[in-house]
């Protein structure tokens, strides 16, 4: 399968999920990530405001909250085509962009991408070594080409392939957090 294929096979995956079963498949993963020692360390925390074509993210925002850590999350930069982080404290801080939530620059502190420890990297399908087909913006793996922290990525079983289209920019993250196949 090209990535375009994947692509179109996920979405169509996640369409026929319910609100409830993403929700509850969702936090089977917040358990497992919540476990993980880089989770654990991590005081600043890097991550996206989920769609609903994405593991439930709202969740681990708010369990970051509780554990006294520091959120960060992305607005996209599409005259620069990359991507800043700045540091959420109230869901009342983001805005709609294009299908997107981020966050309002003007009422959110910019974080440094030396002082993340953390990023939790979004995409629609992920092989065991890492790889992933993203959403086609190049965002995330511009953004981690010269990131030393620790990354991860949550999927469902249905995201797992066992190998993926590979391109020489192409990231992988040190950690996929997954549902077994059944």
């Amino acid at each position: 399968m090209n990535k375009t294929e994947v692509r179109s096979y996920v979405r169509e995956q996640f369409s026929v999920l319910t609100r409830q079963e993403r929700e509850q498949r969702g936090r089977k993963l917040h358990r497992q990530l919540y476990q993980k020692s880089f989770w654990e360390h991590a005081k600043i925390v890097a991550v996206t405001i989920d769609t609903y074509r994405e593991v439930p993210t709202r969740p681990i925002i708010e369990e970051a909250w509780r554990a006294g850590k520091t959120v960060v999350v992305p607005k996209v930069d599409r005259e620069r085509h990359t991507l800043d982080f700045f540091k959420l404290t109230s869901f009342m801080e983001l805005e709609g962009t294009r299908g997107l939530q981020e966050p309002v620059p003007t009422q959110c502190e910019q974080i440094a991408k030396e002082t993340i420890d953390f990023v939790i990297v979004p995409g629609l399908a992920f092989d065991h070594a890492g790889y992933r087909v993203g959403f086609g913006g190049g965002y995330y793996d511009r953004y981690l080409k010269n990131y030393q922290g620790k990354t991860a990525a949550l999927a469902f079983s249905f995201q797992l392939f066992p190998s993926l289209p590979i391109e020489s920019h192409d990231i992988p993250v040190h950690h996929l957090v997954a549902e077994r196949s059944s």
